[in-house]
């Protein structure tokens, strides 16, 4: 007996030792883990210039993205600042992304607490996901669905990008926004149950370097945009969020505001100008160039709707050819305060305070040129998101707080724009001293 145990245990110890050298060897060679990130760049080009230089690229060189840089940038879309709240506003009160980033050995999610990467799957998914634009990094915008809904989440996800565009130009790094319908972004990777993903944004040096022509053929009533003394960096890293506010503010400090939230650059693109078309664009990007959204403005005086080019229903070579100028201009709706009206209507009474709300309204009629994007709303959702961290990072720069709210009583806000059911109003947002 005591003989055919001691064969037994031989035996079994043997297949011990056996299996364990055998996977030793792969446990040795893979080197994949956690890993923190750099300190992030301080990035010191003035705001007005970040956003004059907002544009989409489309295509990369191999060239590889620094840990430096992409640091900054994940930072900058959803780091933690000094006084420890996020880099961008919370939606509805809740932060709800989830950022993955793709390189050739693995995917990665991004920890804000620690400021590192968090190994999630080993391999090569960057041609896989971004399958529309091949980068060295791909960085995949998710939300969690436990927390929030997918409007929200598009938001949430339009602040991050924003910001993402910001910092890479400024790094003269590229990237743009996709969406990648009709399945959702990042599925390929495999997402847990409770995430979907929704954007994917290829992140490199752009294959063509910018070159821009600061060309501003501003034709208004409105002062001309002005340059603050605020870096993107500050303007990241001191956005104040407030519920009350004093003062006024002055026409520029409005014009400025604005602007930031739908208009057009100072800067013609000559980047890769092949066609002899200089292009000049918009303060926030938009799914297929529809730019849907319609940007109101109340204050003491009245209502107006912005218009932020008179030539913006000119499309194509015509526009770029000859460089129309940017004629911008405020229409007057209604004349009175109705600041008190839009607070009843919200889900904060208290912004009737504000001496300026913007309000951003999706013509749904806008979504539909081409492709039908209309019953894609959260796709706007991300539009007015972007629109609004435009407004707040402005504010900031002109030492001035906001926040962003939404209309409670959709039919209130629209029957005081006099607009009838194809559009929506989407986000309020207050701004003060």
């Amino acid at each position: 007996m005591k003989s055919k145990l001691r064969k037994r245990s031989t035996a079994f110890c043997f297949t011990l030792v056996f299996f364990g050298l055998a996977i030793l060897p792969a446990i040795e060679t893979s080197s994949l883990t956690d890993y923190s990130l750099p300190s992030p760049i301080d990035v010191d080009m003035i705001l007005e210039e970040s956003i004059f230089r907002r544009m989409s690229v489309r295509e990369f060189t191999g060239e590889p993205v620094t840990d430096e840089e992409l640091s900054t940038i994940l930072w900058a879309a959803y780091g933690l600042r000094d006084d420890g709240k996020r880099t961008v506003s919370a939606i509805d009160g809740i932060h709800a992304a989830v950022i993955y980033v793709l390189k050739e050995d693995a995917a990665y999610t991004y920890d804000a607490l620690n400021h590192s990467l968090i190994l999630y799957k080993e391999g090569d998914y960057r041609d896989i996901v971004g399958w529309q634009y091949s980068a060295p990094i791909q960085l995949g915008l998710c939300w969690n669905t436990d927390k929030t809904d997918i409007c929200y989440a598009g938001a949430e996800l339009g602040e991050i990008g924003q910001n993402i565009h910001f910092m890479a130009n400024a790094l003269n790094l590229g990237t743009v926004v996709t969406a990648q319908g009709p399945d959702p972004a990042i599925e390929p990777l495999g997402l847990p149950d409770n995430e979907e993903g929704m954007i994917v944004m290829p992140l490199g040096h752009p294959k063509y370097p910018y070159n821009f022509i600061d060309k501003p053929r501003w034709i208004s009533l409105l002062p001309r945009i002005q340059y603050s003394d605020v870096s993107l960096s500050t303007a990241i890293q001191e956005r104040e969020e407030s519920t009350s506010w004093n003062g006024e503010l002055t026409k520029q400090e409005q014009t400025q505001l604005i602007w930031a939230s739908y208009g057009y650059s100072y800067f013609l693109d000559d980047s890769n100008n092949t066609i002899g078309r200089l292009d000049r664009h918009r303060t926030v990007p938009s799914a297929h160039g529809y730019y849907p959204l319609q940007m109101y403005v109340v204050t003491e005086s009245g209502i107006y709707l912005y218009f932020p080019n008179f030539y913006n229903p000119v499309y194509g070579l015509l526009r770029g050819i000859w460089n129309l100028p940017v004629v911008t201009f405020l229409m007057k709706i209604k004349n009175g305060d109705y600041r008190e009206d839009v607070a009843q209507a919200s889900s904060n009474p208290s912004i009737a305070s504000a001496p300026l709300l913007i309000i951003s309204v999706l013509d749904v009629d806008k979504t539909i040129r081409w492709d039908d994007l209309s019953g894609m709303l959260h796709i706007w959702y991300y539009e007015a998101g972007a629109s609004a961290q435009n407004i707040l990072l402005e504010a900031a720069a002109w030492d001035l707080s906001g926040n962003i709210e939404f209309p409670s009583d959709v039919a209130a806000i629209r029957s005081l724009f006099k607009l009838n059911d194809d559009f929506v109003p989407l986000f309020i947002v207050p701004v003060g001293r």
